[in-house]
């Protein structure tokens, strides 16, 4: 959802910038306040946990293994050795291999997110466009964005309308800052560019050692 930075709707491609409307959207207070956000955020958590888990025993186990030849290696005829090693090394290969399937660009991770998480940014979309069309806004910016906001009238701000939209019993937990919050244009008629939207792909690939792999944060990107 920080990719997100605005929407061209109805007459933004045919007037000029300056005679466009434009509100503001504070897309992570949004998902916070949805429990079907927090739901997945949790079983993100949850299958990350058993996740690392299993790429944790499975290099104890081989450090242990390697430990108890290094101790016997004086007991063993060559061929056992070769042999022993040749396990070893091949079990570390796995890990390597498991972790980078988990945690890798086009890993599991990211494919859990996105299963998970798109669907809900998805209807956060929908809404978003749906409230701005009916006030007739050419842009919405997103104050969860990467675009900086050094102040923002609160009456441009859609969030509250969106969340209820999405979910009329919210209860929020927060409510979003408008007068020191990140996006640089004064609600009203824009006058300058809009900016280009910044589109970051994540991926976290995990590191074969004793220590636990981590898994990235789960993102909140709408893509």
């Amino acid at each position: 959802m920080k990719n997100l930075i605005l929407f061209i709707l109805f007459f933004g491609l045919t007037l000029p910038l300056s005679a466009q409307r434009f509100g503001y959207v504070d897309t992570d207070y949004i998902l916070e306040n949805l429990p079907q956000y927090n739901q997945a955020q949790q079983r993100l958590k949850t299958q990350t946990e058993q996740w690392n888990q299993e790429i944790e025993n499975r290099q104890e186990a081989v450090n242990k293994r390697q430990a108890d030849f290094l101790n016997e290696k004086v007991l063993l005829t060559e061929d056992q050795i070769k042999k022993e090693q040749e396990e070893i090394n091949t079990e570390i290969e796995a890990i390597k291999q498991l972790q980078e399937k988990r945690y890798g660009q086009d890993g599991d991770l990211i494919k859990l997110r996105k299963g998970l998480v798109k669907p809900i940014q998805d209807q956060v979309w929908i809404a978003v466009k749906d409230i701005a069309e009916k006030r007739n806004y050419g842009f919405i910016f997103d104050k969860g964005s990467d675009l900086i906001m050094v102040y923002t009238d609160p009456k441009f701000d859609i969030s509250r309308e969106v969340l209820l939209q999405l979910n009329p019993n919210a209860i929020e937990k927060d409510k979003p800052k408008n007068n020191n919050s990140n996006s640089g244009n004064k609600g009203g008629k824009a006058t300058s560019k809009s900016p280009k939207t910044n589109t970051k792909a994540q991926g976290q690939k995990g590191k074969a050692s004793n220590s636990n792999p981590k898994a990235g944060n789960s993102g909140r990107s709408l893509k």
